[in-house]
């Protein structure tokens, strides 16, 4: 293969399972490991108080929250998850935005051709309600996706 493949991780215990699952493909594939964590976008409306209009109070601008704290921490997050699994010659990007695109957009930038997450196991209704950063990357992502079922670190 020799090409790369792109790994999402969050710290939870199924971008766990699916580290291990991209770990041994990028081993057996001789591909490029890249870690990747997303720092979502936190919206936060300003403190003040916007002024007055016509019918109200204007609405508030929104910005983004300490996105250098969110790369820093996301960095740490990396560092110490490749310590823990063995992988120091992994490569590892920290990007901030939303998860599906931002993934997709680095799988681009890395010339992936494979991208693995984790599946939260939300169930129909609650992925259906709440999204699914796994669903949305199927559909935005212009490489293959692996979405590592809950349960998959037990069953090896």
């Amino acid at each position: 293969m020799g090409g790369s493949i792109v790994c999402g991780v969050d710290g939870s215990a199924d971008s766990q399972a699916a580290l291990g699952v991209a770990a041994r493909l990028a081993e057996r594939l001789e591909a490029r490991l890249v870690l990747a964590h997303v720092a979502e976008v936190a919206l936060v409306p300003y403190a003040a108080v916007g002024g007055m209009r016509a019918g109200g109070i204007a609405p508030q601008p929104m910005t983004l929250a300490r996105r250098d704290g969110q790369e820093e921490a996301g960095a740490r997050l990396l560092e110490q998850i490749a310590a823990e699994h063995g992988l120091r010659d992994a490569d590892r990007r920290v990007v901030v935005g939303f998860p599906a695109e931002r993934l997709a957009d680095l799988a681009d930038d890395e010339d992936a051709e494979l991208i693995v997450v984790g599946s939260r196991g939300r169930g129909r209704f609650k992925a259906a309600f709440l999204g699914s950063v796994s669903n949305s990357l199927v559909g935005v992502a212009r490489c293959p996706v692996l979405i590592v079922p809950p349960g998959a670190a037990e069953a090896q």
